[in-house]
């Protein structure tokens, strides 16, 4: 199992990976798009 993670993606807000190698599986995580200036969904 190994930990995927990238400076290229933002920063997530809780204590998320990015994403998950096990084996020949990749779990992937997403995030909403959200307005930083404003804090809504965009």
């Amino acid at each position: 199992r190994k930990i995927v993670h990238t400076e290229k993606a933002p920063a997530a807000v809780g204590p998320y990976n990015q994403g998950i190698r096990a084996g020949n599986l990749l779990f992937i995580s997403g995030q909403l798009g959200v307005d930083m200036s404003t804090g809504e969904i965009a």
